[in-house]
């Protein structure tokens, strides 16, 4: 009877730390690509022949993207 009751709260523990993984990376996949060009790769587009107003461009679609559908 006593292993049933600790494989119980085993269980629940189990449970609730899957849940709680879940939750962590959901939150952080939802944040993924929402942040601006970095300086390095503002270079890299730079020397690939980009000006400064598709940076500006670039910069406001990664804000519009939507990962949520």
């Amino acid at each position: 009877m006593i292993s049933a009751l600790v494989g119980a709260v085993i269980m629940s523990g189990v449970t609730v730390a899957m849940l709680l993984a879940i939750t962590v990376s959901d939150n952080a996949l939802k944040k993924v690509g929402k942040y601006p060009l970095t300086k390095q790769e503002r270079k890299i587009l730079t020397d690939a022949g980009f000006n400064s107003q598709d940076i500006k461009d670039i910069n406001t679609d990664i804000r519009l993207i939507n990962f949520n559908k």
